[in-house]
């Protein structure tokens, strides 16, 4: 038979249906010019096909060591004390076998060792070094049936069900999480699995054109995880609704919820959101309430052992108002509960009022907020104090009744521990005083405030020290004069995911009242006297508290600027001086124009000069750190900014070549940002757009105000710049 039909038939038996990830071995024998190649047939694998067309397993193997550079695995003897060193899920779905523990690492047998990622991935879900071993296939996968047999897993496969059991109330029955198919349940199964295996706060499920995208958040930041068929993402959605007990056929409103499950036996809480995205389907998020997260210490959060003794003095009164606050996501809710558990004891009533409620807690009674039916803050809290209650937890004082209600409640003999949304401790009382709250009450209720952030935590795998001169200049100045003995960067690895960091701690400022702080409050001192009798109380500020986490080696400067804004400004001569010093080590020549004050202006340098100057101001982490990485491979000296008013403060002290901006900025946008300068004149920086945002008129008034030029491709910004530069010689 001859033709063209004949001959795609003939190529299909030398080619595979499908890539092989283990492509690399064929490219092996290729070189080789081994005789096997023209005998090749589909097969699940590179190595079975090159196996079956008649190379020796030994080869295979021999081969391979050779590639990778690692040695060879003897599966012969593993059992089940090497099957408790790797999760079943996981060696099922990477085809992983735990060898055992040698150097400290464990040791685990592939048949594809250049697997993308694939030590960095079992690094980070194992928690542990780990190196690889190379075995054949069919020998790994013997020994998995032998190590993890489908019985004693329920026969449920790689897809996590065997680990996570939902706890059903009388809104889901099994019947109908049937519906949703076989296939979404055991996805989402596995989602969760790998989500609290990961130490995941929430689970986003974004649809969109080419599939549904999972990310997980981790330690605050949200990760790409992978990116399910799009077929399944209707099925998906709605298992998560039968779950919380949602409306499946209503996907034209946003719906919340709740869901309860345990992960090898440990309970969770789910709290899930949808949100409808048009055509495009719905969003949901899932946020994961594990609570032996709730019940660890005050010194397990990260709190040093002065602040632990703060705290710990303020929880010992047995009265007064004690608020704990922090923009969302920054741990007012855990701190809250870990007081609790510090207070908690049979001889005391403890109730809250939370909306909602985040854990359920053991010896402890939660009241759920439910507006729609009149149950407020303000009414279950008035309802509480009939309930003989030692020690109260109000979430948040959002209203003058709600204030008004703890602050009576903490003058009449009761502990009240609430929430607010403020930046720093002192801003706490104007807050009160805001939304109603009597001055001469607050002053004689409030016994304390603790103001919080979290921080990454440097990983402790690949964190590498460091030293000053390796910091942009602007962080240098922060630092000088402080030791740096113990000072530490970033690096990345797989046990970290390649971020640098993981898990996190927490940076506070703990506001003591005293009596001259409470006398300040009831005359109706300003925030700023607040603040300067609260330091006099020995309060430190979130910048110091976090600046000995820096120097401690425990997180970066990077991180803590990211999260708490450095105290710098205009009249700072101390810092001004300090920073003028480090910019006449770094430039050759540079010298202060007058004599005559620590704050004279620093003389220019040359525009266009090699190593020139550039300031980025970006609110978004990640392209700040490509735009800083793209400049400095250029021989760029790179400063980073991320508000419009930071950027001008660093523009007008410490005059940069360039300044690259995004046009929307916290704070002051670009525009904002180019009229202050006024780069008009031409006398100041270079000013490039570096934005996403599309408005052409946008760009043109940008142009009209001073900015030379507007680039929406980052590999473009170097050269573009340095163009720009060369012109203003």
């Amino acid at each position: 038979m001859s033709g063209p039909g004949a001959s795609r038939r003939s190529d299909d038996r030398n080619q595979p249906r499908k890539p092989w990830e283990d492509r690399w071995l064929v490219e092996a024998f290729k070189r080789l010019g081994h005789p096997a190649l023209e005998r090749l047939r589909p097969a699940d694998s590179a190595w079975e096909a090159l196996e079956a067309a008649g190379v020796a397993p030994e080869q295979l193997v021999e081969t391979a060591c050779a590639i990778a550079r690692v040695p060879a695995a003897d599966l012969s003897k593993v059992g089940k004390e090497q099957a408790r060193l790797a999760d079943r899920v996981l060696a099922l779905r990477y085809r992983i076998v735990p060898l055992g523990v040698a150097n400290g690492r464990l040791e685990v047998a592939t048949a594809n060792p250049l697997s993308p990622h694939l030590d960095q991935d079992l690094e980070f879900a194992l928690g542990r070094r780990v190196a690889l071993r190379i075995a054949n296939p069919t020998a790994i996968r013997d020994a998995l049936e032998r190590l993890y047999p489908p019985d004693a897993e329920g026969g449920k496969g790689g897809g996590g069900g065997s680990r996570l059991a939902w706890i059903l109330t009388d809104r889901q029955s099994g019947a109908v999480s049937a519906t949703v198919g076989g296939s979404a349940v055991e996805k989402l199964d596995a989602l969760l699995v790998d989500a609290a295996d990961q130490r995941a706060s929430d689970v986003h499920l974004e649809p969109r054109d080419d599939g549904l995208l999972v990310r997980f958040r981790l330690d605050g930041v949200l990760h790409d995880d992978r990116v399910l068929p799009g077929e399944v993402t209707t099925h998906l959605i709605s298992r998560l609704k039968v779950m919380a007990g949602l409306d499946i056929a209503d996907r034209l409103r946003p719906q919340d919820g709740r869901a309860s499950m345990t992960i090898d036996g440990r309970p969770v809480d789910l709290r899930i959101s949808t949100l409808p995205l048009g055509r495009s389907g719905e969003k949901a998020v899932v946020r994961l309430l594990d609570s032996a997260t709730a019940s660890v210490g005050l010194g397990s959060l990260g709190f040093s052992d002065q602040e632990r003794t703060r705290i710990e003095r303020l929880l010992k009164l047995p009265e007064g108002l004690v608020l704990v606050t922090g923009p969302t996501g920054s741990g007012k809710t855990t701190t809250l509960y870990s007081t609790l558990y510090w207070v908690r004891s049979e001889g005391r009533n403890v109730v809250t009022v939370e909306d909602p409620v985040e854990y359920r807690l053991q010896g402890i009674n939660q009241v759920q907020v439910h507006e729609r039916s009149g149950l407020t803050f303000a009414a279950a809290l008035r309802s509480i104090l009939r309930q003989d209650p030692d020690v109260v937890l109000v979430g948040e004082i959002r209203d003058a009744e709600t204030a008004s209600i703890a602050i009576k409640a903490s003058m009449t003999g009761h502990r009240v521990l609430s929430t607010l949304h403020t930046n720093d401790a002192p801003s706490a009382v104007s807050r009160m005083i805001d939304i109603g709250a009597d001055r001469v009450a607050l002053a004689s209720a409030l016994k304390g405030v603790m103001a919080q952030r979290l921080l990454r935590k440097l990983c402790p795998e690949c964190s590498r020290p460091a030293t000053l001169d390796e910091l942009p200049v602007e962080q240098q100045a922060l630092l000088t004069g402080k030791d740096c003995g113990n000072l530490r960067l970033e690096v990345g690895c797989g046990a970290c995911r390649h971020s640098g960091y993981r898990g996190r701690t927490v940076v506070a400022e703990i506001l003591v009242a005293g009596a001259e702080l409470q006398q300040a409050i009831a005359r109706g001192a300003d925030i700023g006297e607040v603040a300067a009798q609260a330091r006099r109380g020995g309060m430190k500020s979130l910048w110091e508290s976090g600046l000995e986490k820096v120097l401690a080696g425990t997180t970066s400067l990077h991180e803590l600027l990211d999260n708490v804004a450095a105290p710098i400004e205009a009249g700072d001569a101390t810092t001004q001086t300090d920073i003028d010093k480090l910019l006449a080590q770094l430039v050759p020549g540079r010298a202060k124009a007058g004599s005559g004050g620590g704050t004279a202006a620093a003389a220019p340098v040359a525009r266009g000069e090699g190593g020139a100057r550039v300031l980025i101001v970006d609110e978004d982490r990640e392209e700040r750190r490509r735009l800083r990485d793209a400049l400095q491979r250029e021989g760029f000296r790179v400063l980073e900014a991320t508000d419009g008013e930071v950027a001008l403060g660093y523009a007008r002290r410490l005059e940069p070549d360039a300044i690259i901006t995004e046009f929307t900025l916290p704070k002051l946008d670009a525009i904002g940002l180019l009229q202050a300068l006024g780069t008009g004149s031409g006398n100041g920086p270079v000013v490039m757009l570096y934005t996403q945002e599309t408005d052409e008129g946008l760009h043109q008034w940008a142009r009209e105000l001073g900015a030379l030029d507007v680039v929406q491709k980052p590999g473009e910004v170097a050269s573009i710049l340095k163009g720009l530069l060369a012109a203003r010689r």
